[in-house]
C-alpha cells in the first residue's frame, strides 16, 4: 500500500503530566483533527500505565465469566471494559484525554464504548471503514464538504496503543487524510483513494494517543509480525 505523508503528530509539551493542555494547545490539537481527521499525541501514559492495562486485559481474556456476560465480539474484541476493572473506569476521566472530549463536545459528552482490540499475528479488522454509519452524504454532483464547516461531532475513536507499533507489520491503524470531507464510504475495501491521496499509517509507541473522527476512512492493517498488538479505545 502507498502512504502519502501527512501532519498528524503534535507535540506533547509536558510528557505524563496527567493535566489539561492549554487552550492554545488544545486549540493546535483539535485543528490538525479537524483538518486531517487524526491526530497523534505522544508520551501521554507512563511504561508503569501501560504495562498495568495490559494486565488487567489480560485478565479479562483469561476470565470465564467475559464469555458469559457477553465482553468480546469476535476472537480479539472486548468491550465495556469498566465493568471489569477501576483502572479502567479511572481512565476515562484522565487528563488531557477527557478535556479534549469536552472541548469536541461539550461538557456533557459521554462514553459509547471502552474496548481493546487484542489481536495475535493474523488478525486484524482490516477493511476500511467510517465508525457507526456515514452520517453526512453527498449525492454525486457535490463533491466534497467544504473544510471551513467543522462538523457536528457525534463519535470520536480515542485509541491508546499498549505496544509499539513501529512498522506495518506490526498493524498500524492507517486512515486516508481529510476523507470525512468525502461525504462517501470509503470506495474500495484495502486501498481506498480520496483526492489522489491514499491511506497513511500510524506510527506510535506504547503510551502514546491519537484520536480520529468517525467519519474519517480507516482500518487496522493485518498484523503480521510474531506479537500481540494491544489497542484499547
Amino acid at each position: 500500500m502507498q502512504t502519502i505523508s501527512s501532519n498528524f503528530t503534535v507535540e506533547n509539551p509536558a510528557p505524563y503530566a496527567k493535566e489539561p493542555f492549554s487552550p492554545e494547545k488544545s486549540r493546535d490539537i483539535l485543528d490538525v483533527y479537524n483538518r486531517e481527521g487524526c491526530v497523534l499525541i505522544p508520551d501521554i501514559f507512563t511504561a508503569d500505565e501501560v504495562a498495568a492495562f495490559k494486565a488487567a486485559i489480560d485478565r479479562v481474556f483469561e476470565n470465564p465469566r467475559a464469555k458469559e456476560t457477553n465482553t468480546f465480539t469476535g476472537e480479539y474484541v472486548a468491550v465495556r471494559l469498566f465493568e471489569w476493572d477501576n483502572l479502567f473506569r479511572d481512565s476515562l476521566v484522565r487528563e488531557p484525554i477527557i478535556s479534549l472530549m469536552e472541548a469536541i463536545f461539550g461538557a456533557d459528552c459521554h462514553l459509547i464504548a471502552n474496548n481493546v482490540v487484542r489481536n495475535r499475528p493474523g488478525e486484524a479488522i482490516s477493511i476500511y471503514h467510517v465508525d457507526e454509519r456515514l452520517m453526512y452524504p453527498l449525492p454525486e454532483g457535490i463533491p466534497r464538504h467544504d473544510p471551513r464547516v467543522t462538523f457536528p461531532m457525534h463519535l470520536v475513536n480515542v485509541q491508546i496503543p499498549l505496544t509499539d507499533i513501529k512498522a506495518e507489520e506490526y498493524g498500524p491503524t492507517q486512515y486516508v487524510p481529510e476523507s470525512h470531507f468525502s461525504g462517501r464510504a470509503p470506495n474500495d475495501l484495502f486501498d481506498p483513494v480520496w483526492e489522489g491521496r491514499r491511506g497513511v499509517s500510524v506510527f506510535c509507541k506504547a503510551g502514546d494517543i491519537y484520536f480520529q473522527h468517525g467519519q474519517v476512512w480507516h482500518r487496522g492493517a493485518p498484523n503480521t509480525s510474531d506479537s500481540t498488538r494491544y489497542l484499547l479505545q
